[in-house]
């Protein structure tokens, strides 16, 4: 399978905005795409927040629980918040039943700016001052 991501990291703002390319259909499959996650945020060295276009990216009903629980994994470790956005309802309802599984937030926009927007409601509450 081919499985491409893009990732550009806005260092003002703290945030990789991603492109995910590519069919999941395996637990294979899931290891490789999240490996190349692992690898982009390593190289950081620090949590950041998460932008990612879903438009090109499909998860397989039979590998949407290992999916979840890996993307689960892989958020805890590296993201301090997310959230996506498409155009492309099939890859939308793909990504929104995987969350649902792994029971983290949906955050799924509709636009690049929506998703922004989120982050910035995220960061906020984030760095309130506990009371």
């Amino acid at each position: 399978m081919n499985i491409h991501i893009v990732f550009e990291y806005d260092t003002e703002r703290n945030i990789v905005f991603t492109e995910d390319y590519g069919e999941l259909s395996t637990r294979e499959d899931v290891d490789k795409f999240f490996s190349e996650y692992r690898k982009f945020f390593e190289g950081l060295d620090k949590k950041t927040y998460m932008v990612s276009n879903i438009d090109n990216l499909l998860v397989h009903a039979p590998i949407s629980d290992y999916y979840g629980e890996v993307a689960r994994n892989t958020v805890v470790e590296y993201v301090s918040g997310f959230a996506r956005w498409g155009t492309n309802d099939r890859a939308r309802m793909t990504v929104r039943t995987t969350s649902l599984k792994a029971n983290i937030p949906q955050n799924i926009y509709r636009t690049k700016e929506e998703a922004i927007q989120a982050i910035e409601k995220m960061r906020g509450k984030n760095e309130e001052p506990d009371v």
